[in-house]
């Protein structure tokens, strides 16, 4: 028997299944900026989220994106957690065109194809800060510090952004599941190690005093996920994501403590979530706005 239902009754329904799937009130869009990297210079698109909750000198996150480029995608993650704190949400895209392969991206464009180093003005690192001084001018915001995060590629970028090209911009970090690291370990070739880029002792203690948050999901211990890197110096920090994080940090505490340098870091774990975006975002939004 086939049932039949009111069409106010069917309306009414729909419109309570688009109201549990709706965003959290507030404005939100794509702004371009220019990256501002010399000759390689490109419009970048910049997808925001502004929540009724935010005002002008409320907090700012630039999200960055994995190995799939879904800026749009790290922006919505942030919704929910953006409405709660009052975060204005910043979202750029880093695109396959402008910054193709983990060298550009991952990496920061710091070498070039030769293993040379590459002029600074190339480096994709300051293009963050850019970003965030383009974005307060044509949004209107007030802050004059952004909290960063960055996951699985997006997670690459971020920790090396500051163990090279640290911002005086950046308040805190959070770098979300990284496929492999550059360890700062001066005896290990880059881009594993500091051997062969400028890995002073100041750079170190730089790095070292950011307030930086290696945030990990328990469940992101898959040996054969298909984008998992499995080179022989990714393999020696170890045979998963979750691993190669664990490892990560406690080589950094123990350098810093070696070279009796301050550490601000710290580790975080995620219980019960694997290789997501989606699923690290809330967790890296109470680490970065909640009460301590």
């Amino acid at each position: 028997m086939k049932l039949r239902f009111p069409l106010s009754i069917l309306i009414s329904v729909f419109a309570i299944v688009l109201s549990g799937c709706a965003s959290p009130p507030g404005d939100s869009g794509t702004i371009t900026v220019n990256d501002g990297r010399d000759a390689l210079a490109a419009p970048m698109t910049v997808y925001y989220y502004r929540p009724d909750t935010f005002k002008p000198d409320g907090p700012v996150l630039i999200a960055l994106h994995g190995l799939s480029r879904n800026a749009y995608g790290y922006r919505n993650y942030f919704a929910k957690s953006a409405h709660k704190y009052g975060v204005l949400v910043l979202a750029p895209e880093f695109t396959r065109k402008n910054f193709r392969g983990s060298r550009r991206f991952n990496l920061g464009n710091l070498k070039d194809k030769s293993g040379a180093t590459q002029p600074k003005s190339l480096w994709a690192f300051p293009v963050i800060d850019r970003v965030f001084e383009k974005s307060r001018a044509m949004l209107g915001f007030e802050r004059q510090k952004y909290a960063l995060f960055g996951h699985s590629a997006g997670s690459q970028f971020v920790h090396r952004m500051i163990l090279f090209s640290p911002s005086e911009k950046m308040s805190a970090a959070v770098a979300a599941n990284a496929g492999w690291y550059t360890v700062p370990d001066k005896r290990i070739a880059f881009p594993y190690g500091l051997k062969g880029t400028d890995s002073a002792t100041k750079k170190l203690r730089d790095a070292f005093g950011q307030k930086l948050t290696i945030l990990l999901g328990t469940d992101d211990n898959d040996e054969s996920h298909k984008t998992l890197r499995k080179t022989e110096g990714a393999l020696q920090q170890g045979s998963h994501r979750l691993a190669r994080g664990r490892n990560f940090y406690q080589r950094s505490m123990e350098i810093a403590a070696q070279k009796k340098l301050s550490f601000r870091w710290q580790i975080r774990e995620v219980p019960g979530v694997a290789h997501s975006g989606r699923g690290m975002a809330e967790p890296a939004a109470n680490i970065l706005f909640g009460t301590p």
